[in-house]
């Protein structure tokens, strides 16, 4: 299949279920942000049920799902909780749920890691993460303003995310997951998230993509305070290059937007667009250039300070691929900020 094509289902509302293949069913969540839903999927798993993300950690994702096990399971119960990736609008309401139904957790590593950090956003190592995230935000170029007012924004989202369970299983590549009678190979994938999962099953013809291929928009690609020298984009790119080996006629079944086909058209897409970002970028820093100052050339209307994180974070996830194939350099100033800029 050479196009991306929408798949014909009607989307579900809020509460309701969609069976998008046989035993797969589509649950859309609400979001109180402008990316307004989250998709979550249900598998049936004969005597029950094995859920597939979870939603935020707020008193509307609770009831949503509180109505779905009390009318749509069938009285049978939730076996499973597997995550995808450890983004507080997939891992959030995690925790209750599992504790909520006695469901064990299904996470990789990589990202149990990533879910722990939200303890020390308000936990006993608060102070150590506020000095690593301010460090990280000033040698982005941004402000004690801008800091500040991030800075709460860390300790708002570590509100939406509920202790993790004391159950946890660890999903690893390659790994086969047999959920009634079908199995799901795991498909690790690094760049938007420190170890995203993916789900793939031959027999149906599907891939659970979460974040990692969406149909629309391209997946926020940052460099985080708690590795400020990683190269998520060079993973994030090799990670797409990767989806290609499945077949082309895929049905997708993302995280946001709406089912799909067309894999190989959109992983084609999402490398163009940034591989045409990079060029950009790498042309803007003719001139030396800070994170921060980048971000207010690429996008030219006024950000959130969410948006300046994403945006600053992305923008240095580009920078550091074009300092690992020495295309820039970098040093700081007087200020202990990051700039870049072409080879001498």
């Amino acid at each position: 299949m050479n196009a991306i094509v929408t798949a014909d289902y009607s989307v579900p509302e809020s509460g309701q279920l969609q069976e998008v293949a046989p035993g797969v069913l589509w649950l859309r969540m609400p979001l109180p942000f402008e990316l307004d839903h989250i998709n979550l999927y249900l598998l049936d798993d004969l005597d029950g049920w094995v859920v597939v993300d979870c939603g935020l950690g707020n008193a509307d994702t609770r009831a949503v799902w509180e109505k779905v096990i009390a009318r749509f399971l069938q009285g049978r119960p939730i076996k499973k909780v597997i995550l995808t990736h450890a983004h507080v609008d997939h891992i959030g309401a995690a925790g209750w749920l599992c504790h909520y139904t006695g469901a064990p957790l299904w996470i990789t590593a990589g990202e149990q890691v990533t879910a722990e950090e939200y303890a020390q956003l308000s936990g006993v190592n608060a102070d150590t993460f506020s000095v690593q995230a301010n460090s990280f935000l000033h040698r982005l170029g941004m402000d004690e303003q801008q800091t500040a007012g991030i800075m709460g924004i860390f300790t708002g989202i570590s509100s939406l995310v509920h202790p993790l369970p004391g159950s946890i299983y660890e999903l690893k590549e390659g790994m086969s997951v047999e959920i009634g009678n079908v199995q799901w190979q795991v498909i690790v994938s690094e760049g938007h998230s420190e170890a995203h999962a993916c789900l793939y099953s031959e027999a149906l013809g599907v891939l659970i993509s979460g974040d990692q291929v969406l149909p629309r928009i391209s997946s926020n690609v940052s460099v985080r305070a708690a590795k400020p020298d990683a190269n998520p984009m060079l993973a994030w790119i090799q990670s797409l290059e990767g989806l290609k080996t499945l077949p082309a006629d895929t049905l997708v079944l993302p995280a946001h937007e709406r089912p799909f086909y067309g894999l190989h058209a959109r992983l084609a897409e999402l490398i163009e667009e940034h591989m045409e970002t990079l060029i950009r970028v790498e042309a803007l820093c003719s001139e030396p250039l800070t994170v921060m100052q980048l971000v207010g050339l690429i996008y030219q209307r006024k950000l959130t300070l969410f948006d300046q994180l994403l945006a600053g974070g992305e923008c240095l996830a580009n920078l550091h691929y074009l300092l690992a194939q020495k295309r820039l350099q970098c040093c700081y100033d007087v200020n202990d900020v990051l700039v870049f800029s072409q080879p001498d």
